[in-house]
């Protein structure tokens, strides 16, 4: 019998139908990775400076973030008193490249930025005012260094003495002879056991024979040659005077050129994205997320520290010098108590406000901002010290802190109250507060490991070539936004 079906009938199973292709249409989609010209891992000041400058040349690109927010090693804490800047402080008057970004994008500047209270010491439980230090029997150096504040001796022995004359001298073969160790090189320039030991508890926790000086010397030639640039403007004039004329901040904190960045990119920056994989192929790269999504682009960057690129699986691998220094690159820690001032203790004792300790909290700071006020303190730890810290509850951290400035300082009692805590190393995306070399490996690591790996390109401040700090970020952004725009503009 032949059977009749109904206008209902047919529409429902047309809708079934319709229904069907687009469930088997999304699991298509669901398969198909999204295709970019270019995928940037991290979306630190070197990762967004690259995507700026691609996107501007009309190529699609989208930044991958594994962290809830942007900005890397710069983070402004808006909720804590001042609102500090725990990394990305100072825009120095050479940021040619952070000063442009600023100005392109409409992010106010104001003049200098903070600078720490001059300091006194503390040995054990005993407080050293500066003018006594010369002369304290606590002071264990000798000859010379007798009349070096601590915190100064790394600068009288490593940044005094640097042998170069230009900015990229130290990234030339010729500067090998100089790849030694700190631990070397101040023994070499006749440093006593007690100068070597108070440098080795300013140095960020890696043991001295463990670290070039070839990088402290990179550092300090910069300052060398900015300080003979500018010393016509600056005769005549105080501490402050000189902070404010050589260098600027950002106007509530350097997240704010992070947020700039991030909007000029239009929805091409993506939080909470952590990538897993890169697979390098002959027409392209996939990256596969932990998510388990997956997109493909014709170039890829990573934009991120060796602590966080080492867990990613490249395919196919590094290798030579290049995958040495991707392992083997140490970092430093600072772990960081912040506290408010109640009132300036200072000019209850008479004694130089901020401290540099041989104890648990190496620095001391207390900060006068660009306007003067003198309300914030940091207490850094570093090494041993900071891990130990690092393994406390916030507000234990701060109780710890304040405790032990109490007990070395009494005008400080009552005076100081817990802001926050913050580690870099136990940032997951982090994983230390600055990069550091084996002794014997600058010269043939800084040559290799920024070297385009296939279709894998390389950015972020441990690329440094002539800059320092935040510009040294964008410099390294821009050097691999050109070596893709080669490719494939």
């Amino acid at each position: 019998m032949k059977r009749y079906h109904s206008r209902r009938d047919v529409i429902a199973a047309a809708a079934m139908i319709v229904a069907g292709s687009s469930g088997v249409a999304r699991a298509a989609a669901r398969t198909v990775p999204e295709q970019f010209d270019v995928a940037i891992v991290g979306a630190g000041l070197s990762g967004l400076n690259a995507a700026m400058i691609l996107q501007d040349l009309g190529l699609k690109v989208v930044v991958l973030e594994a962290n809830s927010r942007a900005g890397g090693r710069c983070l402004t804490k808006d909720a804590w008193h001042l609102q500090p800047d725990l990394g990305g402080v100072q825009i120095g008057n050479a940021y040619a490249r952070i000063l442009d970004t600023c100005r392109r994008l409409h992010v106010k500047l104001g003049p200098g930025s903070h600078i720490n209270a001059p300091y006194a010491f503390v040995f054990g439980d005993t407080l050293v005012p500066a003018k006594q230090w010369s002369s304290s029997p606590l002071n264990l150096t000798v000859g010379p260094e007798r009349a070096i504040p601590p915190h100064a001796l790394g600068g009288f022995y490593v940044e005094q003495r640097t042998p170069f004359k230009t900015l990229d001298g130290w990234f030339d073969p010729e500067a090998a002879p100089y790849d030694v160790s700190v631990a070397q090189w101040l023994a070499k320039q006749g440093a006593s056991p007690a100068a070597t030991g108070i440098i080795a508890t300013s140095q960020g926790g890696v043991p001295l024979a463990n670290l070039s000086v070839l990088r402290m010397m990179q550092e300090a030639t910069r300052a060398v040659l900015e300080a003979q640039s500018e010393v016509s403007r600056l005769r005549g004039r105080d501490q402050f005077e000189r902070a404010a004329l050589t260098s600027q901040h950002v106007v509530g904190g350097t997240s704010r050129l992070i947020d700039a960045m991030v909007a000029s990119l239009k929805g091409s920056v993506r939080l909470g994205k952590q990538v897993d994989t890169i697979d390098l192929k002959k027409n392209g790269c996939e990256l596969r997320l932990a998510d388990g999504s997956r997109l493909q682009a014709r170039r890829a960057v990573a934009a991120v520290p060796f602590t966080v690129l080492r867990k990613i699986a490249i395919l196919p691998a590094l290798r030579g010098e290049q995958a040495d220094a991707v392992a083997r690159m140490p970092y430093g820690n600072q772990s960081q108590v912040w506290l408010r001032v109640k009132r300036p203790y200072w000019e209850d004792d008479g004694i130089d406000a901020s401290m540099w300790s041989d104890g648990m909290f190496t620095l001391i700071r207390q900060q006068i901002e660009s306007d003067g006020k003198r309300e914030l303190m940091s207490v850094l730890a570093f090494g041993a010290n900071s891990r130990k810290l690092d393994g406390m509850p916030a507000a234990d951290r701060g109780r710890l802190a304040i405790a032990t400035i109490e007990r070395v300082r009494p005008s400080t009692r009552g005076q100081l109250e817990f802001v926050g805590a913050h580690s870099w190393e136990t940032e997951p995306f982090s994983g230390g507060c600055s990069h550091q070399y084996v002794p014997g490996r600058v010269v043939a690591w800084s040559h290799a490991m920024g070297a385009p790996h296939l279709g894998l390109h390389f950015a972020g401040e441990h690329l440094r070539r002539f800059e320092v700090g935040m510009e040294s970020a964008m410099e390294s952004g821009e050097r691999a936004a050109r070596e893709i725009a080669e490719a494939l503009v």
